[in-house]
C-alpha cells in the first residue's frame, strides 16, 4: 500500500499522545468526583459498577479511529490507471547528481535527500510540464524520459541514490550530452535543463555542449548544494568518513563560481539553495518565463485511492467506541436492547460491502433510449406557473415561455402576472451573472474582443431583468407578493456597475493599443521621409563636388590657353581681369552654397527633432499600455507593450546615429509586437513613392547640368571669338598669310580642346543608378 500524502503520518505520534493524555486526565477527574461523593466506597465494587479493561479497550477504540482517519487524510492506494491527458505545458529535463559528495550532511539531512525534497515539490508545483531525469556521476544515463506522468516520475525519484551511477566522478560534460539527446528536437522556448549539483570535481568539456544549448534556446537552471566556503566531509557507506591513501581527511566544497559562469553562459539562473532559503520559487518563477506548448498524446498515471475503506474502519471504531459499556460483565446484557446494538457494526460491514462497486466484465448492450412525449401544459393559470416554476428551479430553459403564456392568459389574475414577472427577472438577472462570469473567464484568458461581446450580452440581459422587475412592482397593492424585487433591483443596479467598469477597462486597453500602433505607425513615416531627405542631400552634395570638378578643369584649360599667349600681354591682362571676374562669381556662389547648407542644417535639425518627438510619444503610449495591461492581468499584451518599447528605445538610438535603415527596421519590429504592421500595398506604393521622387531629382539635375554645359559652351565660344577678333586685328591694319593660317590652327586647336573638357564633363555627369529600395 502506497500513499499520496505521506507525510501526515507525522500528525500520528502527537495526536496519539494527546487522547492518551486526556483520557489519563479524565480517569484522574473521574476518581476525584467519586471519592468526593462516596468517600472511603470508592473502591466498593457494589457501589462502583466499572471494568478497567473495557474502558482501557474503548479508549484504544478512540486510538484506532484517529489513526484511520489521519490514513483516509493521507489517502492510500495500491494500484493505478493511465488515462489521456492533453495539457500545454513546459519539456523539463533533471540532471541529477548522485556522485559519492552529495552524502556530505552540511545540509540536514544530507544533499542528496535535500535536492529529492526541492525535485518533489517542483513536480507538484507544475502538474501541465513534463519532465525527464538524467542521473550521472563518473557517467550518465537516462533514467526516465520525458513524461507527464508525475506519479511514476515521483517512483524514479526515490530510487535515486549513490550507487544509481557506480562509477564516481562528476562528468557534467556526459549528462549534458544525454539531455540533449533526449529532447528529441531542434529548438523552443518551451524547454529548460534543470540541474541539481554540488559541483565537486566537475569533469569532461562541456563548452561546446553549452554553445549548442544556446543555439537551441535551452536554459540551464541550476541549483547548488553545499557551502562554497568550508568544506563538509563525505561519510562512506558504513557510517566512518572518506580519507585520501594518506589518511587525511577528505571534503567537498560547492563550486559557484564555475556553476554561476555556466549559468549564466546559457541564458539561465544559479540559486544555491539551503535549508533555511531553498530558493525553490525564484525557479519555479523563472521556469514559469518559459513558453508553454501543447502536448499531444500524454498520459498520466492516476491512483485509485482506497480512502473510503479507512473511512469505513474509522466510522466502526467510532460506532462501537459509543455503543460499548465500561460496566462489568454480569452487567453486560442487563438491558434486552444491548444485544441488539451490538449487531450494528455487523451491519455496517454487510452494506460495505453491498455498496463496493463491481467492475462488469462486459458492457450490457445499450437499449435504445424511447423518446418522452411532451404533455400538454394545465390549461389552469395557477397549475401553469406552479409548472413553470418546477422547470426554472430544474435549469429548463421553456420556463421563459409557460410563464409568457400565463402573463398573458391570466388577465384576471394579477398576483401571477406579478409573481410571473419577477421569475422572468430573476431568470435573466441569473443569466446576466452568468455571462458576466464568462466574460471575466475570457479577459484573464486573454481574449478581450470575445469578453468585450459577453460583456454587451450581459448588459442587454440585465436592461431586459430590469424591465421585468419595474413591471412587477407597478402595482402598488400587489408589492408584498415579490417583496425582493427592490433589493434585486440594488443588485442588479451593482451588477451592471461592475460590467460598466470592466467594459470601459478593456475599451480604454484597446484604444490604448491603437494609440500606440497609431504613433508608431507616424514615427516609422516620418523616418522614412527624415531616410529621403539625407539621401537627397548626399546626392546633392555629390553633384556638386563633380560639378566643381568639371569647373576646375574648365579653368585649367582656361589658364593653359593663357600661357600659350605670352606674346599677347594686353589680351593676357584683359583676360586675367575677366578671371577675376570669374573668381568674384564663384565666390559670391560659395557664400550662397555655405547660407544654403546652413539652413538645409537647420531644417534637418527641425526634422531630427521632430522625428524624436514622435518617437517618444510612441514609447510613452507604449508603457501606458504596458500599465493597463498588468492592471487587467493581460500578460501577453503587457509582454507585447514591453517589447514594443525596448524597440522604440533602439530606434531612437539608430535616429540619433543616423542609421535610419537600422531604426526603420526596429520600427517594424515595434509595430508588429503591438499587432499591426504595414501592408504590402502601403509598402509598395511607398517604393514606388521614393522611386518617382528619386526620377524626378535626376531629371532635375540633368536639366541642371545641360544647362551648365550650355553656358559653359557659350562662355566658350564668346572668347574664342574675343580672342579671333583680337588677334585678327593687325597692327597696320593688314594681316599676312602666314599669320592668318597660325591663327587659324591655334582655333583649331582650343576648338579641338574645349569639345574633349565638354565630353570628359558630360561623361563625369552620367546619371547615378538608382537604389534598388
Amino acid at each position: 500500500m502506497r500513499f499520496i500524502q505521506p507525510q501526515l503520518f507525522y500528525l500520528v505520534l502527537p495526536v496519539l499522545l494527546a487522547v492518551i493524555v486526556l483520557a489519563v486526565y479524565a480517569s484522574h477527574c473521574r476518581k476525584q468526583k467519586v471519592r468526593a461523593l462516596l468517600g472511603n466506597g470508592d473502591t466498593d465494587p457494589a457501589a462502583v459498577k466499572l471494568s478497567p479493561p473495557r474502558r482501557r479497550f474503548r479508549i484504544f477504540l478512540l486510538l484506532l479511529t484517529m489513526l484511520f482517519l489521519i490514513a483516509a487524510a493521507a489517502r492510500p492506494f495500491w494500484s493505478s490507471q493511465l488515462v489521456p491527458f492533453e495539457p500545454r505545458g513546459r519539456d523539463l529535463m533533471v540532471i541529477f547528481d548522485v556522485s559519492k559528495s552529495m552524502l556530505a550532511t552540511d545540509i540536514a539531512p544530507s544533499r542528496l535527500e535535500h535536492a529529492k525534497f526541492l525535485l518533489r515539490q517542483l513536480v507538484e508545483s507544475a502538474p501541465n510540464d513534463r519532465f525527464g531525469l538524467v542521473a550521472f556521476a563518473g557517467k550518465a544515463y537516462l533514467a526516465c524520459p520525458l513524461t507527464s506522468d508525475s506519479l511514476a516520475f515521483t517512483q524514479y525519484i526515490d530510487e535515486l541514490n549513490t550507487d544509481t551511477v557506480p562509477l564516481g566522478g562528476t562528468n557534467l560534460e556526459a549528462a549534458l550530452r544525454v539531455a540533449e539527446q533526449a529532447f528529441k528536437a531542434a529548438a523552443g522556448g518551451n524547454r529548460g535543463i534543470l540541474l541539481f549539483t554540488d559541483g565537486d570535481e566537475l569533469a569532461g568539456n562541456s563548452a561546446a555542449l553549452v554553445d549548442e544549448l544556446r543555439k537551441r534556446q535551452i536554459p540551464l537552471f541550476i541549483v547548488g548544494l553545499g557551502d562554497p566556503e568550508v568544506g563538509a566531509p563525505v561519510p562512506e557507506a558504513d557510517g566512518t568518513l572518506k580519507r585520501d591513501a594518506s589518511g587525511q581527511l577528505i571534503t567537498s566544497k560547492l563550486a559557484e563560481t564555475s556553476l554561476k559562469k555556466l549559468a549564466g553562459e546559457t541564458g539561465g539562473i544559479y540559486v544555491r539553495s539551503t535549508v533555511t532559503d531553498t530558493g525553490l520559487a525564484v525557479i519555479e518563477n523563472r521556469i514559469k518565463r518559459l513558453d508553454t506548448a501543447e502536448q499531444q498524446g500524454a498520459q498520466r498515471t492516476l491512483p485509485i485511492e482506497k480512502f473510503p475503506l479507512a473511512l469505513i474502519a474509522a466510522a466502526i471504531c467510532l460506532v462501537l467506541y459509543f455503543l460499548l459499556s465500561e460496566r462489568p460483565l454480569e452487567y453486560r446484557f442487563s438491558r434486552p436492547k444491548s444485544a441488539a446494538m451490538l449487531l450494528l457494526p455487523a451491519m455496517l460491514f454487510l452494506l460495505a460491502g453491498a455498496a463496493a462497486p463491481e467492475k462488469p466484465e462486459t458492457a450490457p448492450a445499450q437499449q435504445p433510449k424511447e423518446i418522452p412525449v411532451e404533455p400538454d401544459p394545465p390549461s389552469d393559470p395557477a397549475e401553469l406557473y406552479n409548472l413553470a416554476r418546477e422547470r426554472q428551479i430544474a435549469g429548463d430553459e421553456k420556463a421563459a415561455n409557460l410563464y409568457e403564456t400565463v402573463i398573458r392568459d391570466a388577465a384576471d389574475r394579477p398576483d401571477l402576472q406579478t409573481r410571473s414577472l419577477y421569475n422572468l427577472g430573476t431568470g435573466e438577472h441569473r443569466n446576466a451573472r452568468t455571462i458576466a462570469q464568462q466574460a471575466v473567464a475570457k479577459v484573464k484568458a486573454q481574449q478581450l474582443d470575445p469578453a468585450l461581446e459577453e460583456l454587451k450580452k450581459a448588459e442587454g440581459r440585465l436592461k431586459s431583468a430590469e424591465e421585468l422587475y419595474v413591471r412587477s412592482l407597478e402595482i402598488p397593492q400587489l408589492q408584498n407578493a415579490v417583496p425582493e424585487a427592490s433589493n434585486n433591483l440594488q443588485q442588479l443596479a451593482d451588477d451592471r456597475k461592475k460590467i460598466e467598469e470592466l467594459k470601459k477597462k478593456i475599451e480604454e486597453l484597446k484604444k490604448l493599443q491603437q494609440q500606440a500602433q497609431q504613433q508608431t505607425q507616424q514615427a516609422q513615416q516620418q523616418n522614412q521621409k527624415d531616410q529621403q531627405k539625407q539621401d537627397q542631400k548626399d546626392q546633392q552634395k555629390q553633384d556638386q563636388q563633380q560639378g566643381q570638378q568639371g569647373q576646375d578643369q574648365k579653368d585649367q584649360q582656361k589658364q593653359d590657353q593663357q600661357q600659350g599667349q605670352d606674346q599677347k600681354d594686353q589680351q593676357k591682362q584683359d583676360q586675367q581681369q575677366g578671371q577675376q571676374g570669374q573668381d568674384q562669381k564663384d565666390q559670391q556662389k560659395q557664400d550662397q552654397q555655405q547660407g544654403q547648407d546652413q539652413k538645409d542644417q537647420q531644417k534637418q535639425d527641425q526634422q531630427q527633432k521632430s522625428g524624436e518627438n514622435a518617437l517618444d510619444q510612441a514609447r510613452k503610449s507604449a508603457e501606458e499600455l504596458k500599465n493597463k495591461a498588468d492592471e487587467l492581468q493581460q500578460q501577453n499584451l503587457s509582454k507585447q507593450a514591453e517589447q514594443a518599447r525596448q524597440e522604440l528605445d533602439k530606434a531612437k538610438e539608430s535616429r540619433e546615429q543616423q542609421k535610419f535603415d537600422e531604426a526603420q527596421k526596429h520600427l517594424e519590429e515595434a509595430m508588429k509586437a503591438l499587432g499591426g504592421s504595414q501592408g504590402q500595398d502601403q509598402k509598395d506604393q511607398q517604393s514606388k513613392d521614393q522611386k518617382d521622387q528619386q526620377g524626378k531629382d535626376q531629371k532635375d539635375q540633368q536639366g541642371k547640368d545641360q544647362k551648365d554645359q550650355q553656358q559653359q559652351g557659350k562662355e566658350g565660344q564668346q572668347d574664342q571669338k574675343e580672342q579671333q577678333g583680337e588677334e585678327a586685328k593687325p597692327e597696320d591694319g593688314k594681316m599676312d598669310e602666314k599669320t592668318a593660317e597660325q591663327l587659324l590652327q591655334m582655333m583649331a586647336d582650343e576648338e579641338k580642346g574645349l569639345r574633349d573638357a565638354i565630353k570628359q564633363h558630360q561623361r563625369s555627369r552620367q546619371p547615378r543608378v538608382e537604389k534598388d529600395w
